[in-house]
């Protein structure tokens, strides 16, 4: 048993001091009472915060999360003497960012496409993504540079021979459709059947230069059950004209049209006014032949030289004529009188698209 001494020692005011070894210096109660409620320091000391970025490389986002790091106010990182408090990541950045990309990605791949697909063009003055017309149409390339359009036609005035023609109008109707069926039961009836390129209401069933023969045959149409009466085109002696050569020629090409058209009419409407149409002198033909020579030759001058708002036209009067000497060749041959109607419905083609031609 350890017999150790142990003395007790008192201040001025009767309280207990204590030495255990004479290595320590005495205390006094009020020092042992501050130690024992004493704190460290550091718990004690005053702390600032520092924020700090936690960066993980997003490009759309300047961060996508924050740190706060606590330091004591006089001391500095890496002592030892600080924590760290985290924020959470924000999924809202997160997603937000996800979707700004992916819209973006959708976006330019609909441009692109676009691009190909000729449905944007590149917004460069004089640049531009060449554009596709109607089947069998060249596309426009453009240039750097101004812009290049389609040069306009001039306007050429023209002298007209005088020309009336009388029609064997079969109705006016309200409709297309009832225009359709009109021509139709013409059709089937074996006669012939033109729509006004003007007044597209109205339905001819033939046509003559002459009053007297339209009249004629207007009244053996009659008999048939078919009734007709009289309608009266006529041209203007002058006309101004796209066109893009030499007036002469154009004028010259006019001219022979309405010979051979009134040849062509005249001769027509007056054998289909006989109970049984004959056909026509060796004469007859060889001037129908040397007449349309010429007119092809006229017609081959001023091929494309007319505006294209126009060019139709005369391609359109170009077959119809075609078509009504050829059929009154085949007449001559066989004498059939369904040559003598396809005749005058190539006729009537014929004038019909030249009144359009020269806006009447």
């Amino acid at each position: 048993m350890n017999k150790a001494k142990m003395t007790f020692r008192f201040d001025e005011q009767g309280r207990e001091t204590q030495k255990n070894d004479d290595s320590f210096p005495a205390r006094s109660s009020q020092e042992v009472s501050n130690i024992s409620s004493e704190k460290p320091n550091h718990l004690s000391a005053n702390y600032r915060a520092v924020e700090t970025v936690d960066y993980w490389g997003d490009p759309l986002t300047d961060r996508a999360a924050t740190g706060i790091a606590v330091f004591p106010d006089q001391g500095e990182p890496g002592d030892g003497d600080y924590y760290v408090r985290r924020t959470r990541t924000s999924w809202w950045k997160v997603a937000g960012s996800l979707t700004g990309a992916i819209v973006t990605g959708a976006l330019f791949g609909f441009v692109v496409l676009s691009m190909f697909n000729q449905e944007i063009t590149v917004p460069i003055p004089g640049i531009g993504v060449p554009t596709q017309k109607a089947a069998g149409e060249a596309a426009d390339i453009p240039v750097l540079g101004s812009v290049i359009t389609e040069k306009q036609a001039p306007l050429v005035q023209v002298v007209l021979p005088s020309q009336s023609y009388h029609f064997l109008q079969y109705g006016v109707f309200s409709t297309a459709e009832g225009v359709e069926l009109a021509q139709q039961q013409l059709r089937d009836s074996g006669i012939a059947a033109a729509r006004d390129t003007v007044d597209e209401k109205r339905v001819y069933a033939g046509v003559s230069p002459d009053r007297e023969e339209a009249k004629l045959l207007s009244n053996r149409l009659k008999t048939g059950g078919v009734h007709l009466i009289l309608h009266e085109i006529s041209l203007p002696e002058s006309a101004t004209v796209e066109y893009n050569g030499e007036a002469a020629l154009l004028q010259q090409y006019l001219a022979q049209s309405a010979d051979l058209v009134y040849m062509l009419s005249s001769s027509s409407a007056a054998l289909l006014g006989e109970a049984s149409p004959s056909r026509q002198s060796q004469e007859e033909m060889e001037r129908l032949r040397e007449s349309h020579q010429l007119w092809t030759k006229s017609a081959a001058a001023i091929r494309g030289k007319l505006s294209a708002a126009i060019d139709g036209e005369a391609k359109e009067m170009e077959k119809a004529m075609n078509s009504a000497v050829e059929a009154m060749e085949e007449f001559n041959e066989k004498g059939e009188q369904t040559m003598l109607w396809e005749v005058q419905n190539e006729v009537m083609r014929f004038i019909l698209a030249e009144q359009k031609l020269i806006g009447v």
